[in-house]
């Protein structure tokens, strides 16, 4: 069985590329490179820049103009901490000019990607949310969980399931909203990029043991299994699963920083080897519908494939949209047709699960 060419880079990629002074893949690869090493890493300059890049961002793109406004809101973690919500949700003129005046809203948790290290509600909104604010009218509920380093695994997890469990018990008390909006919990998705998709992944398996309904799963070029324990023998050899680990080692958002990450947070790899850590390794069985992306050029782009193989082969229904020749965070650049195509895809979708 041959494997298929997912990596060759994309022309409009590499146009978009060279135009932007982003390297793309030698044609002859070098060595690969030894992995990032996170812990001499200054996180609190990185979130600082990230943050005034989100900023203006945000400045750019305010969500009003496509009908959305949004507030900040904190859930108690188990121990006591408090964890920051971002809640966005349609404003009432746009509901009233859809005849929408009272309405059940679909909602939609959402868990940010960043390597568990950086990333918030801004950056996903360029990511994965921007394109539903056009088209759908939902009730989004951001997690920003606490970070690594300075918190450990399986913190992310944890404040992600506090919040998710405190949303099911008062969703209205919780949220705020207005007096004319409710949520429907019977059409609950779970969604997230990278990292954050990751997440998404171990919520829903812990919905299904706690016997929480889920309506559908996005996970957006998801993280879901530390290389060092990928299951190869799972696939059989001839499909060449983790290819794209070497395929990427020395790329543009490439392999060598997220082996960085996986060092940092479990520099003992017997601590990742847990459906937590790397839902991969989890029992799928019964799991909801799920909607994966994936990227040709992305490290994880063969966890991703493995995951919706993982799920059909347990009779879960799920989609699985390749882009080939892109990388990792392709979604962030707008202009390329592949974003494009994964906008369509995203939102033809949902559009099917919330009919």
């Amino acid at each position: 069985m041959s494997t298929p060419d997912y990596f060759t880079s994309d022309p409009d990629w590499e146009a978009f590329a060279t135009k932007n002074n982003i390297p793309l893949p030698l044609t002859i690869p070098r060595q690969p490179s030894a992995p990032v090493d996170f812990t001499q890493l200054d996180f609190a300059s990185i979130r600082a820049s990230e943050a005034i890049s989100n900023t203006k961002w945000a400045e750019r793109h305010p969500i009003e103009e496509v009908g959305y406004t949004a507030k900040s809101t904190t859930v108690q973690a188990r121990d006591g901490a408090d964890i920051n919500l971002k809640v966005s949700f349609p404003l009432a003129n746009r509901l009233h000019a859809r005849g929408k005046d009272e309405i059940s809203l679909p909602i939609l948790l959402v868990t940010h990607g960043g390597g568990w290290v950086q990333g918030n509600h801004t950056s996903e909104e360029l990511w994965l949310l921007y394109p539903l604010y056009e088209r759908f009218d939902l009730v989004i509920v951001s997690v920003e969980y606490r970070l690594a380093p300075e918190n450990r695994f399986p913190i992310w997890i944890e404040d992600s399931e506090d919040v998710l469990d405190a949303l099911l018990d008062s969703p209205e008390r919780l949220l705020g909203l207005n007096a004319n909006i409710k949520v429907d919990l019977n059409r609950l998705i779970l969604a997230g990029s990278s990292s954050g998709a990751g997440i998404s992944a171990t919520l829903s398996q812990i919905c299904r043991d706690k016997g929480i309904p889920v309506n559908g799963v996005i996970l957006n070029a998801p993280m879901l299994c530390d290389p060092r324990h990928f299951p190869v023998t799972e696939y059989g050899p001839s499909e060449e699963y983790l290819r794209s680990y070497s395929q990427c080692m020395d790329i543009f958002m490439g392999s060598t920083g997220l082996l960085g990450v996986w060092n940092l947070i479990h520099p003992d790899p017997a601590s990742s080897l847990n459906s937590k850590a790397s839902p991969l390794l989890g029992d799928v069985e019964s799991l909801p519908r799920h909607l994966i992306f994936v990227a040709g050029q992305d490290p994880l782009r063969d966890e991703g494939i493995a995951y919706a193989r993982k799920l059909e082969g347990r009779n879960v229904p799920v989609t699985l949209n390749v882009y080939k020749g892109v990388p990792h965070n392709f979604g962030h650049f707008w202009e390329l047709q592949a974003t494009k195509i994964f906008w369509g895809n995203l939102r033809a979708t949902l559009e099917e699960w919330l009919l």
